[in-house]
C-alpha cells in the first residue's frame, strides 16, 4: 500500500499554484492566455529538489539538476508546461471534481482502504488531501494529453517491433516456409572454379554499382535452363540448395546476397518473395517491444509537438 501511493508520487506533482506566491507577483511572460509568474519562476529551485516536483517528460534535453539555478532552463520548462495547460484547455481535457472523487474511490478500492485510510496515508506521505487530489487532476489530464497529443501519433507497427527484435536477437534467424527466388549463376566447368569466381565478381560489382538484376541476369546467367530475369520459381523449406536457403532466410524481400559458394558452382540470388512463419517468442513479447519503441520515441515526439505549437502559440516575455 505504502510502496503504490509511494509511487504515485513521482508522476507530476501538482500545479505551480501549489507553491507559495507573493502577495503582488509579477507576470514575467504570458503563454497564449496563461501567465507566469515571478513567484513561480522563484519555486523553481525548491521544485527541482523534490521528488516528483517537476514533470521529467517535460525537461527534454535539460538536466534535472540546471532547473536549481538557469533561469533560462527553468523559464523554459514553464513556458513548456503553459503550453500543455493551454492545450488540455483547448482540447477540453480538464477533469471535473467529481472525476477526481472517482479516482480517490478507485484508488481506496484497489488498495482496500477506507476512505479516510487513504486521506491518512496521503498526509503521511507529506501531502494534504487538497494538495494530493490538485497533483492528482494535473496527473489525469496530463495522460490524456498525452494519450491524444503525442502518443497517439506514434505509429508503431508489427514490422517495427520485428525488426526491433531482430536487433535485439541478431542470431535469431527467421522460419522461412515458402519463398520465390531469382539467381545468376557462374558454372566453374565453363573454364575453372577460379575464373567462375571472378566472373561472378565482376558481376556483382555492376549489380553494386546499380545496374539491375534482372538486365545482369539476361547477360550473365550461365545456367542452361535459365528462365527470363533469372527466375527459379517458388520452394518449400528444404527443396532448394541448402546454401542458398540459408541465405534466404536472411535476405529481405527484394533484396539480393552477396557470391554465395555451393556444391555446383557461384550464385547470387534475389529473393523475389517470402513467407516467414513469426517466432512464439517475438509473439510473446510484441507487445512489450511495441510499448518500449513507443516509450523510446516519446520524447523526440513530444519535441516536435513543442516546436511546432511555439510557432502557433502567442509567447511574450516580459
Amino acid at each position: 500500500m505504502k510502496s503504490f501511493l509511494a509511487l504515485i508520487f513521482l508522476f507530476v506533482m501538482p500545479l505551480t499554484n501549489l507553491f507559495a506566491k507573493e502577495t503582488v507577483d509579477k507576470i514575467i511572460a504570458i503563454v497564449n492566455s496563461e501567465p507566469v509568474l515571478q513567484s513561480e519562476l522563484s519555486a523553481m529551485p525548491t521544485r527541482s529538489k523534490k521528488e516528483g516536483g517537476l514533470d521529467e517528460a517535460l525537461l527534454l534535453d535539460e538536466k534535472k539538476e540546471a532547473l536549481k539555478s538557469d533561469s533560462k532552463a527553468q523559464l523554459d520548462y514553464l513556458i513548456r508546461e503553459k503550453l500543455v495547460e493551454s492545450e488540455i484547455k483547448k482540447l477540453n481535457l480538464t477533469l471535473s471534481d467529481d472525476r477526481i472523487d472517482t479516482e480517490m474511490q478507485t484508488m481506496a478500492k484497489r488498495n482496500q482502504m477506507t476512505k479516510a485510510q487513504l486521506e491518512s496515508s496521503i498526509k503521511k506521505q507529506g501531502s494534504t488531501v487538497s494538495e494530493y487530489r490538485t497533483f492528482l487532476k494535473a496527473k489525469l489530464e496530463r495522460q490524456s494529453f498525452f494519450e491524444a497529443e503525442v502518443i497517439s501519433k506514434l505509429r508503431i507497427t508489427d514490422e517495427d517491433a520485428f525488426s526491433e527484435f531482430r536487433a535485439q536477437f541478431p542470431k535469431y534467424k527467421p522460419v522461412v516456409n515458402e519463398f520465390s527466388v531469382a539467381q545468376i549463376y557462374f558454372n566453374p566447368k565453363k573454364g575453372t572454379a577460379k575464373e567462375a569466381l571472378a566472373r561472378a565478381e565482376s558481376v556483382l560489382g555492376k549489380l553494386s554499382a546499380g545496374e539491375s538484376f534482372e538486365s545482369l541476369a539476361n547477360k550473365f546467367n550461365e545456367d542452361p535452363r535459365a528462365n527470363k530475369d533469372g527466375v527459379l520459381g517458388n520452394f518449400k523449406s528444404g527443396e532448394f540448395v541448402p546454401e542458398l536457403e540459408n541465405a534466404v532466410a536472411s535476405l529481405d524481400k527484394n533484396q539480393s546476397s552477396k557470391i554465395i559458394q555451393s556444391k555446383i558452382g557461384f550464385h547470387i540470388i534475389k529473393v523475389l518473395d517470402k513467407k516467414v512463419t513469426q517466432d512464439p517468442q517475438f509473439l510473446r513479447i510484441k507487445e512489450q517491444i511495441k510499448a518500449s519503441l513507443v516509450e523510446k520515441n516519446f520524447k523526440r515526439q513530444l519535441k516536435n509537438w513543442f516546436e511546432s505549437k511555439k510557432q502557433d502559440a502567442y509567447i511574450k516575455i516580459n
